[in-house]
Parts: structure tokens; C-alpha cells; sequence
């Protein structure tokens, strides 16, 4: 005999009046999409005016070919901005992950963790300096390697997975070609490292760093991109589960 328990998963899963009285107005999710996509972005943008000020210092000895980034934190001035460009950075990742969570939580899970693990990477990064005298190897400046690597690993796997197996929509195919260049550019910026045994044979020494700067560019663009694709990921609430609501 079947049970009033046992219908009732069925009856919610099939029925469209029930699922509209649990389900989200459409209005107002999309106006969460719109409102936390435009609050990402700006975190990533204020990531890059703060990447691009620290550049812009004078007399920090550091050179755009050769140093990493991680150099322009040794000074005074330099460290702030670019420890306020990297928290910027980091709540641009959880203010897509809070849209996201909002509009279509089952869909994207695994962007979402890859986001939080990035952000929580890049927190690390502004905490732990990198090591100042290349060779020497401390607790930090460990932490901050390893960080950095979570960075540039899940930013582009984060991206390709919200814009794989997605409608055809300019939007995703930008997204997922960004992906695959910033993959591209790390690993020929781990190519050309000092510390990579290729490094020698293909003269990385003379522009490693510009590799990084490209890098840390094309994760900004990925970021940004992922924020403004926040209102695409609004399911539509008219019992098509999945089905793709474009939004002007």
C-alpha cells in the first residue's frame, strides 16, 4: 500500500501550482542577478585599478618583465594597493557566489566552490607576502605560492564550468574561450618560471613576469565576465526546469 509519505516527493516534483508557490518570483530573481552581477564586477574592477595604480608607482625598483607581481607588496605604498586590490578580488568571487546561489544553486555547485576556494586563496595571498630574496623559503612565503597556484587553477576551471553545456549565447562562448587563453598563458607563464626546468631553454628569465601580469589579467577579465553572467544563470519559473531566461 503506498503511503501519503511516499507520494508526496512526486506530487512536489510533478506538480507546476506547487512548484509556483515555493519557487522564487522571476521578477525578483532576476533583480538579485542583476544587483549582485553589477556588485562582482565592481570588485573587479576596483581589483584592476589597483593592480594598474601599483604599477604606475614611481622608484619601486620593480620591473614588469623580470618581478612578480608579489614585489610591488614589499613597499610601502605598493602593499596597500595591491593588498586592497586582492581582497577586492576576493569579494568580487563571493559576491558572484552569493548571485549564483540565488538564481540557480544547483547548477552551478561546482563554480561555486571553486570561487570560495580561489577567494580564500587570494585572501591568503594579501596575508602571507611572497619570500623577498628569490632562493629562501619560508613558512609564508609558502603559503602564499601555494595560494597563488590555487588562484590561478580555479579562476579559469571555475569559469569553464558555468558556461560549459550552455545555451549558445555570446556571453558563454567569450567565457569559456577566456578560460582556455588563461590556461594557455599559465602554462606558459610555469613554462618560462626560474625555478621550471624549461626555464633556461626558452629564456624565461627575461619575461616570466610579464607572463604573470598577463595571467593575473586574463583571471580579472574571467572574473569579471563571471559576474556580469550572473543574471544568465535565472532559471525560468514556469515548470521548465534548467531552461535559460535571457535577460536585456
Amino acid at each position: 500500500m503506498t503511503t501519503l509519505t511516499d507520494q508526496r516527493p512526486a506530487k512536489l516534483a510533478g506538480n507546476p501550482a506547487l512548484r509556483a508557490d515555493t519557487a522564487r518570483p522571476a521578477g525578483l530573481a532576476e533583480t538579485h542577478a542583476r544587483v549582485w552581477g553589477w556588485v562582482a564586477a565592481a570588485g573587479s574592477l576596483a581589483a584592476l585599478a589597483a593592480m594598474v595604480y601599483a604599477h604606475l608607482l614611481p622608484d619601486t625598483g620593480v620591473s614588469p618583465l623580470t618581478a612578480p607581481v608579489s614585489d610591488y607588496a614589499l613597499s610601502g605604498e605598493g602593499r596597500a594597493a595591491i593588498m586592497a586590490g586582492t581582497l577586492m578580488l576576493a569579494m568580487g568571487c563571493l559576491w558572484s557566489v552569493y548571485g549564483m546561489a540565488q538564481t540557480d544553486p544547483a547548477r552551478t555547485a561546482a563554480t561555486r566552490v571553486l570561487l570560495t576556494a580561489a577567494s580564500l586563496g587570494l585572501v591568503l595571498t594579501a596575508i602571507f607576502p611572497a619570500d623577498p630574496v628569490p632562493g629562501f623559503a619560508s613558512t609564508g612565503g609558502e603559503l602564499h605560492r601555494w595560494a597563488a597556484a590555487l588562484v590561478f587553477t580555479g579562476i579559469p576551471c571555475a569559469a569553464w564550468m558555468l558556461a560549459r553545456d550552455r545555451p549558445a549565447h555570446p556571453r558563454w562562448i567569450l567565457l569559456k574561450a577566456t578560460a582556455v587563453i588563461s590556461i594557455l598563458v599559465l602554462a606558459a607563464f610555469l613554462a618560462a618560471h626560474p625555478s621550471s626546468p624549461t626555464s633556461d631553454l626558452i629564456g624565461g628569465a627575461a619575461y616570466h613576469g610579464l607572463l604573470q601580469r598577463l595571467l593575473l589579467l586574463s583571471d580579472i577579465a574571467l572574473l569579471l565576465m563571471t559576474a556580469l553572467a550572473v543574471p544568465l544563470t535565472v532559471t525560468a519559473r514556469d515548470g521548465r526546469a534548467g531552461t535559460l531566461r535571457r535577460l536585456p
